[in-house]
């Protein structure tokens, strides 16, 4: 049996990945996970309230274990739904870049 390779950014204690065995069955393998971080000052969006403490909105990266090949997704959410908005890592930098751009329309006014 050979051994997992697990991502850079993978953080083994958050991981559920584990090598895939003979008698596979679907969603046996987990996934590769970072280290959630905490996005700091978002306090409400909608009528959503986030603390820090009680309601962190948090983003961490994940990865199917073999034998899928997803590539890393990007996951922001909270403690209760922590991949409310997922988006491929290919296409994150894309909409990040829109977003700086609205922010930065925003700003000029």
């Amino acid at each position: 049996m050979s051994e997992l390779e697990h991502p850079g950014w993978c953080d083994i204690t958050h991981c559920t990945a584990t090598v895939q065995k003979p008698e596979y069955r679907v969603g046996e393998t987990g996934y590769h996970r970072s280290v959630p971080v905490t996005l700091a000052r978002m306090p409400i969006v909608g009528f959503t309230v986030f603390d820090a403490e009680l309601n962190p909105v948090t983003v961490h990266l994940t990865e199917a274990a073999p034998p899928w090949d997803t590539g890393p997704v990007l996951n922001l959410g909270t403690a209760d739904d922590p991949a409310a908005v997922s988006l491929p890592v290919a296409h994150a930098r894309a909409v990040l870049d829109q977003l700086a751009d609205l922010v930065a329309a925003a700003e000029k006014g």
